[in-house]
């Protein structure tokens, strides 16, 4: 359905890689939830807002069940394209996401396409004596 209104979450996550003998922490942002939001455009906000305000990543979350009460930190920034940026903290440990709200103006359905009983060599899909 177009004409919707998302909230859209995305975290970073953190990947530690040994390239040559040396470590690098590799970061990288991922789509991780996309809710619809039944209403206006104002009621998504609401929803985006609500979510930077509750969501816990899993970076943060695997270790307070070890302790009862306690609550990280929580920082919320309203960027200037209305993207929420938060930064959580948890004694060592800090993590970030964001939240938006975006309107789905076009979807289309996978299609699965016929299948090739066999493989052409890029020779002859070079050539044209094959399909592509």
């Amino acid at each position: 359905m177009t004409g919707s209104w998302y909230v859209v979450l995305e975290e970073e996550t953190e990947k530690y890689a040994s390239i040559d003998g040396s470590g690098y922490d590799l970061y990288r942002w991922h789509l991780a939830q996309t809710t619809e939001v039944q209403g206006t455009r104002a009621a998504a906000e609401a929803a985006a807002r609500s979510l930077a305000d509750s969501h816990v990543p899993d970076k943060i979350s695997r270790f307070l069940y070890l302790y009862p009460g306690a609550r990280p930190g929580r920082q919320v920034y309203r960027m200037p394209d209305g993207t929420l940026l938060v930064r959580m903290t948890r004694r060592n440990d800090e993590a970030h996401f964001r939240v938006s709200v975006g309107e789905l103006i076009a979807s289309q359905e996978e299609v699965a396409g016929e299948e090739l009983s066999e493989t052409p060599s890029g020779l002859r899909r070079l050539f044209g004596r094959g399909r592509p």
